[in-house]
Protein backbone atom coordinates (compact mmCIF):
# COMPACT_ATOMS: atom_id res chain seq x y z
CA UNK A 1 0.00 0.00 0.00
CA UNK A 2 0.85 3.99 -0.54
CA UNK A 3 2.82 5.76 2.08
CA UNK A 4 -0.42 7.98 1.80
CA UNK A 5 -1.86 5.83 3.88
CA UNK A 6 -0.35 8.10 6.84
CA UNK A 7 -2.84 10.29 8.15
CA UNK A 8 -5.32 9.73 4.81
CA UNK A 9 -8.48 11.00 4.60
CA UNK A 10 -10.11 8.73 1.84
CA UNK A 11 -11.21 5.35 1.40
CA UNK A 12 -8.78 2.29 -0.56
CA UNK A 13 -11.07 -1.32 -0.13
CA UNK A 14 -8.95 -4.35 -0.54
CA UNK A 15 -6.70 -5.70 -2.96
CA UNK A 16 -6.01 -2.18 -4.51
CA UNK A 17 -2.32 -1.30 -6.15
CA UNK A 18 -1.46 2.15 -5.71
CA UNK A 19 1.96 3.58 -6.43
CA UNK A 20 2.95 1.25 -9.21
CA UNK A 21 5.59 2.25 -11.38
CA UNK A 22 5.26 2.32 -15.08
CA UNK A 23 7.46 -0.62 -16.82
CA UNK A 24 7.51 -0.22 -20.58
CA UNK A 25 7.93 -2.58 -23.32
CA UNK A 26 11.14 -2.49 -25.83
CA UNK A 27 9.72 -1.00 -28.35
CA UNK A 28 6.86 1.78 -26.64
CA UNK A 29 7.15 4.88 -27.71
CA UNK A 30 7.01 5.92 -24.16
CA UNK A 31 9.84 4.18 -23.09
CA UNK A 32 11.58 7.88 -22.34
CA UNK A 33 9.23 8.83 -19.50
CA UNK A 34 10.52 9.04 -16.55
CA UNK A 35 10.04 5.42 -14.43
CA UNK A 36 10.80 6.92 -10.51
CA UNK A 37 7.63 8.55 -10.16
CA UNK A 38 6.14 10.36 -6.90
CA UNK A 39 3.47 8.09 -4.98
CA UNK A 40 0.04 8.44 -5.96
CA UNK A 41 -1.81 11.73 -4.62
CA UNK A 42 -5.65 10.93 -3.36
CA UNK A 43 -8.09 13.66 -2.16
CA UNK A 44 -10.27 14.10 1.04
CA UNK A 45 -13.08 11.93 0.74
CA UNK A 46 -12.35 9.72 -2.45
CA UNK A 47 -13.07 5.94 -2.64
CA UNK A 48 -10.76 3.37 -4.27
CA UNK A 49 -12.41 0.72 -4.87
CA UNK A 50 -11.75 -3.23 -4.61
CA UNK A 51 -8.79 -4.44 -7.26
CA UNK A 52 -8.25 -1.01 -8.54
CA UNK A 53 -4.64 -0.56 -9.89
CA UNK A 54 -3.50 3.11 -9.91
CA UNK A 55 0.01 4.08 -10.84
CA UNK A 56 2.57 6.36 -9.40
CA UNK A 57 2.56 9.73 -10.31
CA UNK A 58 -1.08 10.52 -10.63
CA UNK A 59 -3.35 13.05 -8.92
CA UNK A 60 -6.41 12.53 -7.64
CA UNK A 61 -8.82 14.92 -6.57
CA UNK A 62 -11.44 15.02 -3.82
CA UNK A 63 -14.89 12.77 -3.32
CA UNK A 64 -13.67 11.05 -6.37
CA UNK A 65 -14.93 7.25 -6.79
CA UNK A 66 -13.04 4.95 -8.63
CA UNK A 67 -15.35 1.44 -8.92
CA UNK A 68 -13.80 -2.17 -9.04
CA UNK A 69 -11.00 -3.32 -11.09
CA UNK A 70 -10.40 0.31 -12.55
CA UNK A 71 -6.20 1.25 -14.18
CA UNK A 72 -5.05 4.44 -14.08
CA UNK A 73 -1.85 4.67 -15.37
CA UNK A 74 1.06 7.23 -14.68
CA UNK A 75 0.75 10.75 -14.87
CA UNK A 76 -2.84 11.43 -14.78
CA UNK A 77 -4.96 13.83 -13.25
CA UNK A 78 -8.50 13.55 -11.88
CA UNK A 79 -10.70 16.60 -11.18
CA UNK A 80 -12.71 16.80 -7.98
CA UNK A 81 -16.17 14.85 -7.99
CA UNK A 82 -15.81 12.65 -10.82
CA UNK A 83 -16.33 9.10 -11.36
CA UNK A 84 -14.64 6.29 -12.89
CA UNK A 85 -16.71 3.40 -13.70
CA UNK A 86 -15.44 -0.03 -13.03
CA UNK A 87 -13.19 -1.63 -15.30
CA UNK A 88 -12.44 1.81 -16.97
CA UNK A 89 -8.87 2.09 -18.27
CA UNK A 90 -7.00 5.26 -17.98
CA UNK A 91 -3.98 5.45 -19.70
CA UNK A 92 -0.51 7.63 -19.39
CA UNK A 93 -0.62 11.69 -19.74
CA UNK A 94 -4.49 11.97 -19.37
CA UNK A 95 -6.33 15.26 -17.94
CA UNK A 96 -9.71 14.72 -16.78
CA UNK A 97 -11.76 17.00 -15.38
CA UNK A 98 -13.77 17.92 -11.77
CA UNK A 99 -17.54 16.06 -11.87
CA UNK A 100 -16.99 14.00 -15.06
CA UNK A 101 -18.61 10.45 -15.21
CA UNK A 102 -16.57 7.55 -17.04
CA UNK A 103 -18.85 4.35 -17.31
CA UNK A 104 -18.38 0.42 -17.33
CA UNK A 105 -15.11 -0.63 -19.41
CA UNK A 106 -14.51 2.60 -20.95
CA UNK A 107 -10.87 3.01 -22.72
CA UNK A 108 -9.54 6.45 -22.09
CA UNK A 109 -6.32 6.31 -24.44
CA UNK A 110 -3.44 8.42 -23.43
CA UNK A 111 -2.56 11.81 -23.97
CA UNK A 112 -6.56 12.68 -23.69
CA UNK A 113 -8.24 15.33 -22.34
CA UNK A 114 -11.41 15.28 -20.91
CA UNK A 115 -13.19 19.02 -19.81
CA UNK A 116 -15.01 19.35 -16.78
CA UNK A 117 -18.98 17.43 -16.24
CA UNK A 118 -18.15 15.03 -19.33
CA UNK A 119 -20.19 12.11 -19.59
CA UNK A 120 -18.38 8.89 -21.56
CA UNK A 121 -20.78 6.03 -22.21
CA UNK A 122 -19.74 2.04 -20.78
CA UNK A 123 -17.49 0.65 -23.58
CA UNK A 124 -16.30 3.77 -25.23
CA UNK A 125 -13.01 3.56 -27.60
CA UNK A 126 -10.77 6.66 -27.62
CA UNK A 127 -7.57 6.17 -29.68
CA UNK A 128 -3.84 8.71 -29.78
CA UNK A 129 -2.16 7.26 -32.17
CA UNK A 130 -2.95 8.05 -36.23
CA UNK A 131 -1.05 5.30 -37.77
CA UNK A 132 -1.17 2.68 -35.63
CA UNK A 133 2.04 2.05 -34.80
CA UNK A 134 3.40 1.63 -38.37
CA UNK A 135 5.42 4.51 -38.35
CA UNK A 136 6.48 7.02 -35.52
CA UNK A 137 3.75 9.82 -34.44
CA UNK A 138 2.95 11.92 -32.18
CA UNK A 139 0.51 10.75 -29.30
CA UNK A 140 -2.24 12.97 -29.39
CA UNK A 141 -5.89 11.40 -27.75
CA UNK A 142 -9.66 13.56 -28.02
CA UNK A 143 -10.02 16.18 -26.61
CA UNK A 144 -13.51 17.03 -24.86
CA UNK A 145 -14.24 19.90 -23.76
CA UNK A 146 -16.62 20.92 -21.10
CA UNK A 147 -20.30 19.35 -21.32
CA UNK A 148 -19.88 16.69 -23.96
CA UNK A 149 -21.60 13.89 -23.51
CA UNK A 150 -20.22 10.04 -25.64
CA UNK A 151 -22.75 7.61 -25.97
CA UNK A 152 -21.87 4.27 -25.01
CA UNK A 153 -19.78 1.83 -27.97
CA UNK A 154 -18.75 5.39 -29.69
CA UNK A 155 -15.45 5.57 -31.26
CA UNK A 156 -12.99 8.68 -31.15
CA UNK A 157 -10.23 8.66 -33.27
CA UNK A 158 -6.80 10.30 -32.62
CA UNK A 159 -6.91 13.95 -31.84
CA UNK A 160 -10.57 14.94 -32.77
CA UNK A 161 -11.90 18.30 -30.90
CA UNK A 162 -15.35 17.86 -29.79
CA UNK A 163 -16.85 21.20 -28.82
CA UNK A 164 -18.72 22.29 -25.25
CA UNK A 165 -21.73 20.63 -24.92
CA UNK A 166 -21.83 18.41 -27.63
CA UNK A 167 -23.66 15.24 -27.79
CA UNK A 168 -22.28 12.20 -29.94
CA UNK A 169 -24.74 9.04 -30.24
CA UNK A 170 -24.03 5.84 -29.09
CA UNK A 171 -22.21 3.91 -31.53
CA UNK A 172 -20.86 6.86 -33.44
CA UNK A 173 -17.18 6.98 -34.65
CA UNK A 174 -15.81 10.21 -34.91
CA UNK A 175 -13.53 11.01 -37.25
CA UNK A 176 -13.51 14.77 -37.73
CA UNK A 177 -13.96 17.73 -35.08
CA UNK A 178 -16.97 18.36 -33.50
CA UNK A 179 -18.29 22.25 -33.24
CA UNK A 180 -20.02 23.26 -29.82
CA UNK A 181 -23.36 22.77 -29.04
CA UNK A 182 -24.16 19.96 -31.84
CA UNK A 183 -25.87 16.61 -31.98
CA UNK A 184 -23.35 14.31 -34.19
CA UNK A 185 -24.61 10.01 -34.80
CA UNK A 186 -23.49 7.38 -36.98
CA UNK A 187 -19.97 5.86 -38.56
CA UNK A 188 -18.92 8.13 -39.39
CA UNK A 189 -20.32 10.56 -37.17
CA UNK A 190 -22.12 13.63 -38.80
CA UNK A 191 -24.30 16.48 -37.81
CA UNK A 192 -27.55 15.79 -36.77
CA UNK A 193 -28.76 18.95 -35.26
CA UNK A 194 -28.25 21.56 -32.34
CA UNK A 195 -28.61 20.52 -29.06
CA UNK A 196 -31.86 21.32 -27.39
CA UNK A 197 -32.37 20.33 -24.17
CA UNK A 198 -35.72 22.12 -23.75
CA UNK A 199 -37.72 20.17 -25.83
Amino acid sequence: MSTNEEKRSYTVQEHVILDKQPVFGPNSLYAGQKKDLPPTKIGDGSIICSLAVIYAGTTIGKKVFVADGASIRENVVIGDNAMIGRNVTVECNTMIGEGSKIQTAAHITGDCIIGKNCFIGPEVTTMNDLYMGAKETEMQGPILEDGVLIGGNATLLPGVRIGENSVVGAGSVVTKDIPANQVWVGNPAKYLKPVNWSG
